[in-house]
């Protein structure tokens, strides 16, 4: 069945119609399709070498672990996170502005990167809404008044609220933007809108307590926003702030298994931004 584009107005259109209308959406943002559940190329859990706390270390600074999200009712949803300590891992985002990328195409172009994940919300030209940055290449504008940022500078990897701190045109390395706001800065609950209690595939990006980079992806069932919002805030990642990133068919995830299969959960529309990471 041939995709049915739709087309997003300009951000000068209107920021509330803009996130009404991407985050209704139940598929990636801005491209209609079937849902079909992925096939991870391999079995994610259980990981023998997982601590008694539930982590497992793939490498010096990459850990691994699985979480249920909470639903309504008896519904929940299974959550992937990786978990970077920035003082041992680096970070990239790549972007191919009108030339998406599968996955695996992403992991070719991207040799040595031990966790890939997608990127923020694109428009049907495949490019990318908000600004990214990439190798210090500025491409597109930044949001004014919502969404989130991550960000690569001199001073390492963060994870920024742009309803608290609007980018000031700062140089970074590499950044990319999405929305909507999950957790606002020091861990405060962000404002719930339209589409927050609407069920698709998820990734988000967040930073804890010690620095720590987390992503977090729902690979083979749906949640909300509103849900997980709830999961971030009540379990022990310890969550001070975090974003979403693009999902529904867009959500994908690559982790690299030194010692055994690799982990990857495709996205269904090929992607034009990634985040990449890579050992030191």
């Amino acid at each position: 069945m041939p995709w049915i584009p739709f087309r997003t107005p300009t951000l000068t259109f209107g920021t509330s119609l803009l996130l009404a209308l991407v985050l209704s959406l139940t598929g990636c943002t801005l491209t209609r399709a079937p849902i079909i559940q992925p096939t991870p190329t391999s079995t994610p859990d259980p990981h023998p070498t997982a601590g008694a706390d539930g982590w497992e270390t793939i490498r010096p600074g990459i850990e691994r672990r699985t979480y249920a999200i909470r639903g309504e009712g008896l519904l929940s949803a299974q959550a992937v996170v990786v978990r970077l300590d920035p003082a041992l891992v680096s970070f990239r985002v790549a972007y191919s502005p009108g030339e998406p990328r599968s996955l695996n195409d992403w992991r070719a172009s991207l040799p040595g990167a031990a966790v890939i994940v997608n990127g923020g919300f694109f428009d049907e030209g495949s490019r990318a809404l908000g600004l990214v940055v990439s190798d210090g290449q500025v491409f597109g504008q930044s949001f004014r008044g919502f969404g989130g940022m991550f960000q690569v500078d001199e001073s390492g990897p963060r994870v920024r609220s742009l309803v608290g701190e609007p980018y000031a045109g700062e140089p970074l390395w590499h950044a990319v933007q999405s929305f909507p706001m999950l957790i606002e800065t020091d861990g405060v609950l962000a404002p719930r809108g339209d589409g927050f209690n609407i069920a698709a595939r998820r990734t988000i990006i967040a930073q804890d307590g010690m620095g720590r980079i987390l992503l977090a992806i729902t690979p083979l069932s749906e949640t909300t926003f509103s849900a997980a919002q709830h999961w971030l805030l009540n379990s022990d990642l310890d969550v001070r702030i975090a974003f979403a990133l693009d999902g529904g068919r867009s959500s994908g995830l690559f982790i690299d298994h030194p010692d055994g299969p690799d982990e990857t959960y495709p996205a269904f529309d090929r992607l034009p931004s990634v985040i990449a990471v890579f050992p030191q």
